[in-house]
Order: C-alpha cells, then sequence, then structure tokens
C-alpha cells in the first residue's frame, strides 16, 4: 500500500457547518498520514479528528504499535477535536502526543491536553478517556523514527505563540506540512528549503493577496505566497488548506481556479481527499 496523505480537515480559525461550506469541508485542521505498512500517523487535532476516529473503527484498523500524534502548535482550532477521538477511549489503544522541535519551550505537554479537558469544558478528565498516552517533546530538531524509517525535521516559524512545519522523510518520499504561517513582506527562506523538492507540500493559504494586506499580524498567508514556496523550492505537487471560515465553496472554486493559472499541480485540500505520495 503506498503512502498516503488524507485530510480530514482543511479550515482555520473555527468550524463551519453552513451548506454553501460543504465542499471543501467545515472541519478545522487535522491530516491523516498513512505510510506502506499501514502505519497511521495524524497531524493536528482540529475537529476533523473526531471522522477520522470513527473512520479508523469502521475500517478494523489493529494498530501495530503506537500511533504517533504530532501538534504543529496549541492554538484552539488545532487541538479542539481531541476529545471526540474515539480511539483514544480505547483501552488497547497506545498513543503519543508530540511537538517536535519545542522541547523545554513546552513546560508540560500533557498539562495542555489536561487544561481542555477540565470539568469547567468537559465532562471526562484525560485520565479517564482509556487509552494509553506517552508525550514526547524531543528538543531537537531532527528526530528519526527507526522501524518505520522515517526522519521528521521540524522549524519553528512565524504565528502568534510560535507554531512549526514539519518535513517528513519516508523511504525516499517527501511530505511538507506547514500550517499557520505568516511570512511577512518576504518569504521565509527556511521554509523554502524545508520544502525542496517534496513530493507534496501542505501550506495553508487562508487569504488572498488583497486580504493578506488589510491582515498583517494575524499569522497567515495568502495563495500567492504558498505559490511562490512551491516554486522555488521544486515541489511536485502542492495542496492549500486552513480555509479562511468566511470563504464559502464557490470563492475557494473561484481562488483554486486562479491558483492553478500560476502553477498547475495545485490543489485546494477539500475533506476526505487522499494524496498518494
Amino acid at each position: 500500500m503506498p503512502a498516503k496523505v488524507k485530510f480530514y480537515g482543511t479550515r482555520g480559525s473555527i468550524p463551519v457547518c453552513d451548506r454553501e461550506f460543504q465542499e471543501f469541508g467545515g472541519n478545522t485542521t487535522c491530516v491523516m498520514v498513512t505510510g506502506e505498512l499501514g502505519q497511521v500517523s495524524i497531524l493536528d487535532a482540529g475537529s476533523g479528528i473526531r471522522n477520522l476516529g470513527k473512520d479508523l473503527i469502521a475500517s478494523g484498523y489493529q494498530q501495530d504499535g503506537t500511533m504517533f500524534l504530532a501538534l504543529t502548535h496549541f492554538h484552539w482550532d488545532h487541538i479542539q477535536g481531541f476529545p471526540f477521538f474515539a480511539p483514544a477511549y480505547d483501552r488497547s489503544r497506545h498513543i503519543t502526543i508530540s511537538a517536535f522541535g519545542r522541547g523545554r519551550e513546552v513546560k508540560d505537554l500533557k498539562s495542555i491536553f489536561e487544561g481542555q479537558m477540565q470539568q469547567e469544558y468537559f465532562p471526562l478528565s484525560l485520565d479517564q478517556m482509556g487509552a494509553t498516552f506517552a508525550f514526547l517533546e524531543p528538543g531537537e530538531r531532527e528526530w528519526e523514527h527507526s522501524r518505520s524509517q522515517s526522519r521528521v525535521i521540524s522549524y519553528k516559524h512565524n504565528h502568534p505563540g510560535g507554531a512549526f512545519t514539519y518535513r517528513i522523510e519516508h523511504r525516499g518520499k517527501v511530505f511538507v506540512f506547514c500550517t499557520d504561517i505568516e511570512h511577512g513582506d518576504r518569504l521565509d527562506p527556511n521554509i523554502v528549503k524545508l520544502s525542496t523538492e517534496a513530493d507534496l507540500l501542505v501550506h495553508e493559504a487562508q487569504y488572498t493577496p488583497e486580504e493578506l494586506r488589510h491582515r498583517k499580524g494575524w499569522g497567515h498567508s495568502s495563495w500567492e505566497q504558498a505559490i511562490e514556496v512551491a516554486k522555488q523550492a521544486g515541489v511536485k505537487k502542492l495542496a492549500l488548506t486552513h480555509h479562511d471560515p468566511d470563504h464559502d465553496d464557490q470563492f475557494l472554486l473561484r481562488m483554486e481556479e486562479e491558483c492553478q493559472k500560476h502553477f498547475p499541480h495545485v490543489v485546494l485540500a477539500r475533506e476526505k481527499m487522499e494524496i498518494e505520495l
């Protein structure tokens, strides 16, 4: 089975459920990466992780070892779905929750998840969920997982509170996940370098170039910037995500059409879309 990337949440900031937002989806950020041997890794735990968990259970997925959940950062739209992730209530599951590259910047990763499940916010605590959790906070920029023959390279980019881009290398394939980034007046050269010759770059594009001019300091990018990263890095395929909650399907369809005039190998991510590496 080839490695795949599947989108479960493509929306930024807040979920939306109006009928004119159905083609691209209304759930917040969550992506599943499946390896050749069926290993599952998850990037971010926005509201989309709820459906991801339901699909794993419906498919009869039996994990071999641990399931990885990596967080780019801890803003609400990237962690809010975790209490609704059904596999986390299965006592047979082992889930490693990680924040690569942060190291000492995170005083206690576990406390972040415990905090959002306090009684004031949720009826069950983290300890009552059932699965066995491990919390991994490597401080190194690079991390290797010998069993899966994978390497993760992290880079802290510009976003309020900080966020990380991940480059995942696996058996000659390269996947780069870059969301919630504000490049500023010029592209971050480290993002271009990290994305070099990626088979797939997933890059946020919450704003149009016109919108971005009025949203400096908000922590996000335009589709024009994402495309320029892909061009300079020699990326094979680009998927744009973290769609603004005010951009409905018709808006995003027009945006996708315009993007493809500038870079033919680009799509706007849709929920349940799968891309093979």
